[in-house]
C-alpha cells in the first residue's frame, strides 16, 4: 500500500513536470497569447482585433531577425526595444481613448521582470 502511494505521488509529480515543460516559452508567444486577454479587457471590436493581429504579424519577422541575429543578451535587448516601442505605438493608434487608459492601467499593474524585479532573500 505504501509503495502504491509513493508510486502515485511520483506519477503525479512527473505528469505535472511534463505539463509545465510542454508550455511554450519565449518571446514568440507573448503578443498572440495576450490577444485573448486584450480582447476581453479592452473590449476590442472585431476590426480592432484584426488590425492588432496584422500589426503584430508585421513586426514578428523583424523581431525574429533582431532576436536571432544577436547572441549577446544586451545587444538583443537593444535591438528589440525600438521594435517593441514602435509596435506598441502602432497598436495604440487602433485603440480609442478609453481603451488606451485601460491598456496603460494593465501595463502599470503588470509584474516587473528582470533584475530589478527580484526581491531580496528573507533571512
Amino acid at each position: 500500500m505504501k509503495l502504491l502511494k509513493i508510486s502515485l505521488f511520483f506519477a503525479f509529480l512527473l505528469l505535472g513536470s511534463l505539463n509545465a515543460s510542454a508550455q511554450q516559452k519565449g518571446v514568440g508567444r507573448f503578443p498572440m497569447m495576450n490577444m485573448d486577454s486584450m480582447k476581453i479587457k479592452l473590449s476590442l471590436s472585431t476590426q480592432q482585433e484584426t488590425s492588432i493581429k496584422n500589426i503584430i504579424g508585421n513586426y514578428r519577422p523583424k523581431m525574429k531577425e533582431a532576436r536571432d541575429g544577436n547572441t549577446d543578451q544586451t545587444a538583443r535587448r537593444e535591438a528589440m526595444a525600438p521594435l517593441m516601442q514602435a509596435m506598441q505605438e502602432e497598436i495604440r493608434t487602433v485603440l480609442n481613448e478609453e481603451q488606451k487608459a485601460k491598456l496603460d492601467a494593465m501595463k502599470a499593474n503588470r509584474p516587473k521582470k528582470g533584475k530589478g524585479a527580484r526581491q531580496p532573500k528573507q533571512k
